[in-house]
């Protein structure tokens, strides 16, 4: 399936050999080797306008395995290859394209670095001190470049650390995150703040309007065409 040659390959297990006997697997004698399929998305401000962001199927193996996490930023060196649809057991005729990556750059690493010891210590040290309201340094910490909007600040603050998940007597679940909606009058910052809060949040994914249908954003479930598990 993930072979360099310039030809489509097929991805059908062979059960018997040419003379017609049956093949049986020696999984001792086996060479394994991690694999993964990630899908990575062109970056929602460079998408054609009215379009939806086009996607392609990365192929990831051995020590690229686990190189990235949803929502990061990445760049992919790899080679351009087709593979065949299937219908059932057999192939359609037509392909899908795939990227057998070689190395994986994540472009994003600079925005969430690791937290050192040292910072441990200096979060410690703020949170004993009695003059300092903290949430209120965090509400301002918070897009310093924006003057003002100090509420909607300890909102998105808020939004950003998440609360504690309930479960009542009855069996009822209170989710201990929230959403929020900023509506207001153009050139107000709104987009600013929600690109800080972008830069914040390790898991964040954005989009634009360019990238939305008519009606709004919509999600599909659809089908792994390697394991059949729904997504």
């Amino acid at each position: 399936m993930t072979s360099y040659d310039p030809f489509p390959s097929s991805a059908i297990y062979p059960t018997k050999d040419d003379d017609g006997n049956l093949l049986e697997t020696e999984y001792g004698l086996c060479a394994y080797k991690d694999h993964q399929t990630v899908s990575i998305q062109e970056m929602p401000e460079k998408s054609p306008a009215g379009q939806l962001p086009r996607s392609v199927d990365i192929v990831l193996d051995n020590d690229l395995v686990d190189k990235c996490k949803p929502g990061d930023r990445v760049q992919v060196v790899g080679i351009y290859r087709c593979l065949p649809n299937k219908q059932g057991a057999f192939t359609s005729g037509t392909f899908r394209t795939i990227l057998l990556a070689n190395n994986v750059i994540l472009m994003n690493k600079e925005v969430s670095p690791q937290i050192s010891t040292d910072d441990v210590h200096k979060c410690k040290k703020i949170s004993k001190q009695q003059n300092v309201d903290v949430f209120e340094m965090l509400a301002k910490s918070l897009a310093p470049s924006i003057h003002g909007h100090e509420y909607i600040k300890k909102v998105l603050l808020c939004m950003l650390l998440g609360g504690v998940e309930k479960v009542l007597p009855n069996g009822t679940r209170l989710r201990g995150d929230i959403n929020i909606l900023l509506n207001g009058d153009p050139s107000v910052a709104k987009s600013q703040l929600l690109h800080d809060v972008l830069h914040s949040a390790p898991r964040a994914i954005t989009t634009t309007g360019r990238g939305s249908s008519g009606v709004g954003l919509t999600a599909a479930v659809t089908t792994d065409q390697e394991t059949r598990d729904r997504r």
